[in-house]
């Protein structure tokens, strides 16, 4: 709502659908675990009496600067920093 707001566009009856297709493959048991994104679908439904270019503005937007978009369609650097009993605790690297 904050790039409608900074657009001074009011969409109403917003709706947002996410969906992930995801599957496991290998054996946890055998230390073989993965999990695999088959992708992620976004849907999206508003009411506006906006132009559908201002529309498609706020949308373009408001996707450009969601900060999990980016995360997903960026190379983004992933870190995993484990503590036991309260100690710093290192977690072979399985990859």
């Amino acid at each position: 709502m904050q790039v409608a707001q900074a657009l001074k566009i009011e969409p109403r009856n917003v709706r947002i659908k996410v969906t992930a297709k995801y599957f496991r493959e290998g054996s946890v048991i055998q230390g073989a675990a993965r999990v695999v994104c088959d992708g992620i679908r976004t849907e999206l439904s508003l009411d506006s009496d906006e132009p559908p270019e201002r529309v498609a503005h706020l949308i373009m937007m408001a996707e450009a600067s969601c900060f999990t978009m980016a995360a997903l369609r960026n190379n983004t650097p992933c870190e995993l920093v484990s503590t036991l009993n309260g100690q710093p605790f290192d977690v072979p690297a399985t990859h």
